[in-house]
This record gives C-alpha cells, sequence and structure tokens, in this order.
C-alpha cells in the first residue's frame, strides 16, 4: 500500500458525528485515570496538549479537572464539534483548537503534558512520521514535562478483514476492509448513514492504519529527545469495550509513558 502524505483519515462531517456517538467509549473510560496520574507528575502546571484530540473527549476529562488544554487535529469536522462541546472553556480561555497535522503543530507556549488517545498515531505511515509528531511534541513540551500516547497491536486490526454492520435507530454503518499482518498496515471502509429526521449525514470514510512494535516507537521517542518510562496501566486500560477486540483476553493497544529529557 503506498504511505500518503498527509494522516488523510476523520475528516468528513457525517463520520465526525459517528465517530463521536460510536466509537469513543474507551477514550470515556481510559482519560479519567490519565489525567489523575498527570496530576501527580512532579512541577506540573496543569497545561496540556492532546494531539489528534478529535471530538474533544479526552480535553472534558482535563478541563473537568481544571486543566488549561490545547487541542490539536487536522480535521476541520472533528475541531468543529470539540469547539461545540467546549464552547465556555473557549470563550474562558481554558481551551484552544489547532488545526494542524500531528508532525507540524507548534504551540505559544510550552505546556506540561502532552497526550494522544486512541491509536491515533497509528495513521501515521512510517516509522520517520512518527518521529516527527514526537519531535512537534517534545518541542510542546516544558524539561521535564510527560507524554502519554497509546498505539493499537495488529490484534486490535484483525477484524477489519471481516464486514461489520451498525444498524441502529441512529446509525445504518458498514465497515469494510484489508489488513495485512506481513506488510503492517490497512485499509477500513466505513459507509452508510447517521442521525434522524433533518438530522441525518452520509458516513463515507476510507481509513489507513499502520502498525507500529515497543522498537519502533521507543526508537523513534529517543531519537525525538524523549526518555521512555514504566506505567501501571494495563489491565482494562488496554482492551476495546466493544467488537472482536472485547471477546479475548489478549490486549488490543500498548499505552507509552515518556519523558522530555
Amino acid at each position: 500500500m503506498r504511505k500518503e502524505a498527509t494522516m488523510g483519515n476523520y475528516y468528513s462531517e457525517g463520520f465526525a458525528s459517528f465517530f463521536d456517538n460510536s466509537y469513543t467509549g474507551w477514550v470515556n473510560r481510559f482519560s479519567p485515570k490519565l489525567v489523575a496520574h498527570l496530576a501527580t507528575v512532579p512541577g506540573t502546571d496543569r497545561t496540556a496538549v492532546d494531539i489528534c484530540c478529535g471530538t474533544g473527549v479526552t480535553a472534558a476529562c482535563f478541563l473537568d479537572a481544571g486543566w488549561t488544554l490545547h487541542g490539536v487535529d487536522g480535521s476541520k469536522s472533528m475541531l468543529d464539534l470539540a469547539r461545540a462541546r467546549h464552547a465556555g472553556a473557549i470563550e474562558a480561555g481554558r481551551f484552544s483548537v489547532v488545526q494542524s497535522d500531528a508532525r507540524a503543530f507548534r504551540l505559544p507556549a510550552p505546556v506540561s503534558a502532552c497526550v494522544s488517545m486512541d491509536g491515533a498515531l497509528n495513521h501515521l505511515p512510517s516509522t520517520e512520521d512518527l518521529q516527527a509528531c514526537f519531535s512537534a511534541a517534545h518541542a510542546a513540551l516544558a524539561p521535564g514535562g510527560e507524554f502519554v500516547f497509546d498505539l493499537y497491536e495488529q490484534t486490535h486490526f484483525l477484524h477489519w478483514n471481516n464486514v461489520t454492520l451498525t444498524d441502529t435507530a441512529e446509525a445504518v454503518v458498514v465497515k469494510r476492509g484489508v489488513w495485512d499482518t506481513d506488510t503492517r498496515t490497512g485499509m477500513l471502509r466505513v459507509s452508510g448513514v447517521f442521525g434522524a429526521g433533518d438530522r441525518v449525514q452520509r458516513v463515507d470514510q476510507t481509513l489507513t492504519s499502520w502498525y507500529y512494535d515497543a522498537e519502533d516507537v521507543t526508537g523513534a521517542l529517543r531519537a525525538a529527545g524523549f526518555e521512555p518510562l514504566p506505567h501501571d496501566f494495563g489491565g482494562e486500560d488496554l482492551k476495546c469495550d466493544s467488537g472482536s477486540c472485547s471477546r479475548t483476553a489478549v490486549p488490543c493497544r500498548a499505552i507509552y509513558r515518556a519523558r522530555k529529557a
């Protein structure tokens, strides 16, 4: 599969709405634990950046805990939903949105924490792109700042080889694609309709992802100036809430923690 020059995922308006309604279960469950952990990091001033922030689900947990946050995403449709969700925090100057590629964002001032959730960085098409994102995160952090993110394991992507139907009062959406374990990459087409009445939106999105193992990730972190660190996340924190991943005990994601050296 040809590698994309940009993170061309999650850009359609209908998909953003469907994603926010249907695919944020794990983020809702894990984000409070993440915020609680980062609050214990010595020297934190409770400022953070959420790379690939999507519709602002993780941002909600930070804002509820009194943090000031930047949300970075390349999708205007995703950011529009984040803006609507956090209009009050934006007006109060506690939340800002930055429409930018994850490999090239810049902030006006350093922050004490950086996060990226729900396998968003699996959409980066090479270890060089992964390192570029990590370098941008390194530049955004104050000295000693922490970077916590997760990446999907190959076990998560195997369900892409099947057809999956969502058929509810709100959505009729089909997922179908292919995952190649040898090349560690795949493509998923998501299509259908979401909403009801005059709120019906067309869902039409093609997603591409790549798998990176621990050696790939820690090498890219060190090359970007980070020190990989151990963490206590595990168990249910490594599992999706639904779908094929939930039917086995095999972790479907890995969580990484690193410090700006």
